[in-house]
């Protein structure tokens, strides 16, 4: 087996050093052996190693200098494999990280597998095996590309994390009734793997919507809304805040009073004041499009500072069951046009999608205090993955079936926004940080890449050793 040296740009960066150890892993499944690594600055013996991979910036690694091809978008990164010699270089931080895990996801994937049946596969790491001459330039498509999921049933922040990176998602929404004892490790963590944390919480409800009365928001509420964001989030070094309040339901008037002109007067009156506060704060608003669809007259007056994250837009890939009223997707398909760009040129949009695993509300309860989250064993974590492997079955054999409209979804948010968004897919209580499913692997390839082909995308993803295809 060929020793390998990995050349690194930085390791005291928190996501390069984590793109250092998101290479070793790769590799260690190969060799079974530890990569060396040795700093860019520092001279070492070539003779003493049958592979050379050299990864950074063009800023820490001068190594680059010479190549024909460099990065050049945010979170960009080139691939090139030259005469045996592996470089991957990224735009930024995050090019680096991602560029590390598509080296095994577009490269290694691609040649590890012989296309012949005599074998099937060979290590690309033995020592009599030449690496084929390769380069890709790649830099996502959407921006902010993630995850929204209430708290309490992530049991492995750690290893959640880690799989978003594997997905190269940059972004999580985590809902919680008590903000966790322990964020601020997670937080750490999160920003150490090039992740944003938002954190949501509820603007005036969070319980039944049938007596709720809307000249509540403008009264109590509003104060009891910002004090308790002074209170719990104003200090920590989160990358947003997202909130609810009274749009989840398919009726447009509460107690006589229209949803869509209520919600709105209270989102800009309270926005305000929290700007007062963090004036260039994230603030995302997340709106259920079931109560206002009929009157965006009124959503266009929503606060040009607040994005606007939709939900519940009709069919797949918004609805929980993919099969349901796919029908109807033209029609979800020109409305998600329309409020993609609804308050104009600089629309600060968003989406979360669904048609993945979700909280069992038949045995749901709320949070009664804070909570160390994301910490569980494994035999609680066994057992939770085998207890979704039906969902995951059922919701796989219609994404398979229907992906190419998720696709068609995805590039027209692109083609309106320039990608320029927020675009997160609802995947909570289903086991995400035990185990990466197909399909939640190829929503986050369909978010990297608007230009791609869809068969090609569900065959490569498919390929990977770390995806699960139940």
């Amino acid at each position: 087996m060929k020793k390998i040296a990995v050349i690194y740009g930085a390791a005291e960066n928190g996501v390069q050093k984590k793109a250092l150890e998101v290479l070793s892993r790769e590799l260690l499944d190969y060799t079974v052996e530890y990569p060396t690594c040795i700093a860019a600055d520092q001279p070492f013996d070539r003779a003493q190693f049958g592979q050379l991979i050299y990864i950074g910036t063009a800023e820490n690694n001068p190594h680059f200098s010479s190549l024909p091809t460099h990065p050049e978008r945010p979170e960009g990164y080139v691939i090139t494999v030259k005469d045996g010699v592996i470089y991957i270089e990224g735009y930024d931080d995050g090019g680096v990280l991602y560029g590390c895990v598509d080296f095994y996801a577009k490269y290694i994937v691609n040649t590890e597998y012989t296309h012949n049946s005599y074998p099937y596969w060979k290590n690309p790491f033995e020592n009599d095996f030449v690496l084929p001459d390769f380069e890709l330039a790649s830099a996502p498509s959407m921006t902010n590309r993630g995850l929204w999921t209430w708290g309490h049933v992530i049991y492995d922040y750690r290893n959640y994390i880690d799989n978003m990176v594997k997905l190269k998602m940059n972004c999580v929404i985590i809902w919680n009734d008590f903000v966790p004892v322990n964020i601020n490790e997670m937080i750490a963590y999160a920003h150490d793997s090039n992740v944003k944390i938002i954190l949501g919480y509820p603007w005036g409800w969070d319980n039944g919507i049938e007596d709720f009365k809307l000249s509540m928001l403008l009264g109590d509420i509003r104060a009891k809304v910002v004090e308790e964001y002074k209170r719990e989030f104003a200090h920590l070094n989160i990358d947003g805040i997202y909130f609810q309040t009274v749009t989840e339901t398919g009726k447009e008037e509460l107690d006589g009073v229209l949803i869509a002109e209520a919600v709105t007067e209270f989102v800009n009156r309270t926005a305000a004041d929290i700007f007062e506060i963090t004036p260039s704060l994230e603030l995302q608003f997340g709106l259920h499009a079931t109560s206002v669809n009929k009157r965006l007259e009124y959503i266009k007056r929503v606060d040009p500072r607040v994005r606007i994250l939709w939900e519940n837009c009709g069919t797949f890939p918004f609805d929980y069951i993919p099969k349901h009223h796919i029908e109807r997707f033209d029609q979800t398909l020109a409305f998600v046009r329309e409020i993609a760009a609804l308050r104009g040129e600089n629309e600060r949009f968003g989406v979360v999608t669904k048609a993945f695993t979700k909280l069992d509300w038949m045995t749901f309860e709320h949070q009664r205090g804070a909570y160390y989250m994301g910490v569980s064993s494994d035999a609680m974590q066994e057992n939770r993955v085998v207890r979704k492997y039906e969902i995951w079955k059922y919701l796989q054999a219609y994404w398979l079936t229907y992906a190419d409209k998720a696709y068609e979804m995805i590039r027209a948010m692109w083609e309106v926004t320039g990608g320029e968004m927020y675009c997160t897919a609802l995947v909570e209580d289903g086991m995400f940080e035990k185990e990466l499913m197909y399909i939640v692997a190829l929503y986050g390839e369909m978010l990297w890449n608007t230009e791609g082909s869809i068969k090609d995308m569900m065959t490569e993803v498919a390929l990977r050793r770390d995806v699960r295809f139940v």
